[in-house]
């Protein structure tokens, strides 16, 4: 934490006692109320808070620290951007090709984190239409998720039949219990052709291509899940909407500015 920081930090908790002096002790800020307290009697008022209220504070401190981590992770991802990702005509794609906001996703099936973002990827759609383009792209990591290989290979065994984001959807919906059987039953639901479907998951082409998003992602740096390419900007793990809200609303605004 920088000195600048630090006394903001310091200023902000004394703002927060000063609130409780009010709220649980009664205690005004004139300052002749001021000078009649001494130091110590200050300590054991500041301890009594803590020892009161330890849940409340620890919020607070956490939310400072966790909101100047992310400012700190955000000016280093704005300042190191990511070009040349290429957009491959296999990769599923929502939104238009024209958005101002492209975001590359790279995932993983069976990963949890992958879960979670990929419901706040879904609302961040919602807040800004016509704004962004999802381009999908697999991420498997089969050492850790045994499940995660075969269900990209299903989904994008979906995405020969047009079916992808839907598929996307239920492998999400369903990532605890993946299996073969469970493929098989998702695209039924879905009116897929079972034939052509069992056919696309063994296929040359659907493991190339998968092996080729992967491939990228090595050439990148990038080996976890989830992990978004938002306009160059890496972003690393399941993020709230906040933060993306950040990213997005900031590349707009340059957005706007280069026309």
């Amino acid at each position: 934490m920088n000195f600048k920081n630090y006394k903001i930090f310091i200023l902000f908790i004394a703002c927060f006692i000063s609130l409780f002096l009010v709220r649980v002790y009664g205690y005004e800020t004139q300052d002749h109320y001021a000078n009649t307290l001494t130091e110590e009697r200050v300590k054991e008022i500041v301890i009594d808070v803590i020892k009161k209220n330890p849940k409340l504070l620890y919020e607070v401190i956490s939310t400072y620290v966790r909101e100047q981590q992310e400012k700190n992770e955000l000016v280093v991802a704005f300042k190191h951007r990511i070009s040349g990702i290429p957009i491959n005509s296999y990769n599923p794609s929502i939104g238009p090709n024209n958005a101002p906001i492209t975001i590359i996703e790279f995932t993983d099936f069976q990963c949890p984190f992958c879960k979670r973002a990929s419901q706040t990827i879904d609302e961040l759609l919602h807040l800004y239409p016509n704004k962004i383009r999802l381009v999908f792209k697999n991420l498997p990591l089969p050492t850790i998720h045994k499940h995660s290989l075969s269900a990209a290979k299903a989904a994008m065994a979906a995405n020969k039949q047009g079916m992808f984001w839907p598929y996307y959807d239920m492998l999400f919906d369903n990532s605890p219990k993946l299996n073969k059987k469970l493929y098989i039953n998702l695209a039924r639901s879905l009116g897929l052709d079972i034939k052509r479907f069992k056919s696309d998951m063994k296929s040359d082409v659907i493991d190339k291509q998968i092996k080729s998003d992967i491939e990228l992602a090595k050439k990148f740096g990038i080996n976890a899940t989830p992990t978004f390419v938002i306009n160059g900007v890496l972003i690393k793990g399941a993020r709230s909407i906040g933060f993306f809200k950040k990213v997005v609303d900031r590349l707009l605004k340059e957005s706007l500015e280069a026309h």
